[in-house]
Order: structure tokens, then C-alpha cells, then sequence
């Protein structure tokens, strides 16, 4: 039982791990047509608070209003390295997200293209300097450790790409098929354990009949 619960505990860390990414959503968001985004961010680092978070927006993005975020200040910068607007939103002190907490910042833009999807990078900076950079793009099938929080406006197509990319050369399966097996994937970690589980599971109630057999 010690070991099933074990095993239970390290399943759900796993779990919530994998799904504390930055995300971005948007209620009703159809191509064409304005939209209000929503960007989820979490606060990952165990002693350390997230300061500031910059969105750049993709080029058929224009920004057009910001909902304020209490104790958060934002700012429209334009250029850079990747010539794109960026909105960038400051805490004030002592509004900082805390560890294991998320704030999301809302933005309203212009109507949105006509794309299947559209990938924002964001990066996050924490109190003690530390930058995250949510930046990689989604290959094949494997979901990258960072990855750049993507608005989905048309799913189905979304799902052919997929199946496109999956279905293009060797080269994306040479890159899909080792990918349990790489530093930073805890796929198959979660394999591993679910096994273990199981055999202590056969095992306890082996070790029960056995008993009650002896017993009688």
C-alpha cells in the first residue's frame, strides 16, 4: 500500500508539472473577428516571485485595449531583436505572483487572421533574475518543455497539421519516437510507475490469500 500511494503521489507531481505552462485563452475567438485573451501565468520557482511578464504579439496581432490587472502596470514596446510588438506587464511591489500561484492578464486585440492557431512567446522574469522564455514551438507529437502558449481557432485544421507534420519525413519520427526516453519528458516515468503500482498491487493481495489460506 505504501508503495501504491507512493507511486499515486509521484503521478499527480508529474501531472502537474506537464500542465503548468503558460497558456493563453479566448472566449468565442473566431478568425476575423476582435477578441479579449487571456494569458495564464504560473509562478513555478519554489522561493521566488514572478515579477514581470512580456507577450509578444505575432504580426497579424495588433493590440487594442489592456483590462487593468490590479498591482500590475503595462507598458507597449514596439521592435527589438524580433521587430514585433511586445506588451509587457510590471508588478508593483509586494502584488508579485507567488510561488505555486498563476494571475491571469487580459488583453484585447484587433480581429484575429484567418489561421488554424496563433503562438504567442512569453517571457517571464522572476525576482531573483531568473528568465523563462515560453518560446518552442510544438513538433510532431512531443509537447517541448517550454512551450509558446498557442490559441487554437480552428481545431480541426489544427489536427491535420498535425497529422501533416507527423506523416512529412523520417526526420519528425526520428524526433517523435526516442522521446519517452529524453531528459525533461516524464512520459515515461508515469509508465513506469503505473507498473510498479499494479505489481504491488498483485503482490499485497497475493500475500492476503496466502494468509487467510494459512489461517483456515
Amino acid at each position: 500500500m505504501t508503495v501504491v500511494g507512493a507511486c499515486a503521489a509521484a503521478m499527480v507531481m508529474l501531472a502537474g508539472t506537464a500542465s503548468a505552462h503558460v497558456k493563453v485563452f479566448a472566449d468565442g475567438a473566431v478568425a476575423g473577428k476582435p477578441a479579449t485573451l487571456k494569458f495564464r501565468v504560473p509562478s513555478e520557482l519554489a522561493s521566488v516571485t514572478t515579477i514581470r511578464v512580456d507577450v509578444a504579439l505575432p504580426k497579424e496581432v495588433a493590440a487594442t485595449s489592456f483590462p487593468p490587472v490590479e498591482g500590475w502596470a503595462h507598458a507597449q514596446t514596439q521592435g527589438g531583436q524580433d521587430n514585433l510588438a511586445h506588451v509587457v506587464w510590471t508588478a508593483e511591489a509586494g502584488k508579485e505572483i507567488k510561488p505555486d500561484e498563476s494571475r491571469y492578464f487580459e488583453l484585447g486585440v484587433g480581429p484575429l487572421p484567418a489561421k488554424p492557431s496563433l503562438g504567442f512567446d512569453v517571457v517571464q522574469t522572476y525576482s531573483d533574475g531568473t528568465v523563462v522564455k515560453w518560446n518552442e514551438p510544438e513538433v510532431g507529437s512531443k509537447e517541448p518543455e517550454f512551450p509558446s502558449a498557442v490559441l487554437v481557432l480552428d481545431a480541426a485544421a489544427v489536427a491535420a497539421e498535425k497529422q501533416a507534420q507527423a506523416a512529412s519525413g523520417p526526420e519528425v519520427a526520428a524526433t517523435s519516437m526516442p522521446a519517452a526516453a529524453e531528459a525533461g519528458d516524464d512520459t515515461w516515468l508515469v509508465w513506469v510507475l503505473t507498473g510498479v503500482a499494479a505489481l504491488a498491487v498483485v503482490t499485497a493481495l497475493g500475500v492476503i490469500v496466502r494468509t487467510r489460506r494459512k489461517v483456515s
